[in-house]
């Protein structure tokens, strides 16, 4: 773990201090961390909120591929009991032109604390994580950010806020916000630069329109 996290540290091109002003530790700590000490889960999260690839820190590897034998509802496991499996789908959140969804099984899995997911209230939750494509959402959120959605089953869950969609065969993450006289919604962009658009009652009762998911959190930012 040694040279993983100093490898990421050097790849988001940030000094000791830096990073460690970044999530709020001494440099010492920082430097102890670097040395082989662990690190706690509450600033693991922080460092992934600054743009560190956990996953590679504590194991070398980018993201963990699950067996080929993983199916739907096969419970994932980890590799410390304080850790929650969350699955990434092989789809991605576009916040330009659309993506499709091309599968439905997991293809990854990255691993939280489930200490950090009850005190954000997300431990009862069904998560997933979503890589985001496009630059419409900037300065919310930049191509490659992967988030971490919670996804719904009813569209009462999801009125407001940065949401997952999906639009005929298309996916996009967009802001949202209900429009309870004409039961539609408000979908637009964070980037000025890209027009907004509204939904029709219609689009939704005939199931071209749908709200997936709500985006809770960003677990890797491309930029700091």
């Amino acid at each position: 773990m040694t040279t993983f996290l100093r490898e990421e540290r050097n790849r988001l091109e940030l000094t000791q201090a830096d990073a460690s002003k970044a999530i709020g530790v001494g440099k010492t700590t920082f430097l102890r961390w670097e040395a082989g000490y662990p690190i706690p889960s509450d600033k693991l999260i922080a460092l992934s909120d600054i743009g560190f690839d956990i996953n590679y820190v504590l194991k070398g590897c980018k993201r963990d591929t699950l067996p080929a034998a993983s199916t739907p509802g096969t419970a994932l496991q980890t590799s410390h009991a304080d850790l929650t499996a969350v699955p990434q789908y092989d789809l991605s959140a576009s916040a330009g032109g659309g993506a499709l969804v091309v599968a439905e099984h997991p293809i990854a899995r990255f691993e939280l604390s489930k200490r950090w997911l009850e005190q954000h209230n997300l431990h009862n939750k069904k998560l997933t994580v979503v890589p985001v494509r496009g630059d419409s959402m900037e300065h919310t959120l930049h191509d490659g950010d992967l988030t971490l959605v919670s996804l719904i089953d009813d569209l009462s869950e999801a009125r407001e806020g940065v949401c997952v969609l999906r639009f005929d065969d298309e996916i996009f993450v967009k802001r949202i916000q209900y429009d309870f006289k004409t039961k539609g919604y408000k979908v637009t962009s964070d980037n000025n630069a890209y027009s907004g658009f509204f939904v029709e009652a219609e689009d939704i009762e005939s199931g071209r329109f749908t709200v997936l998911g709500r985006v809770e959190r960003v677990l890797q930012r491309t930029k700091v």
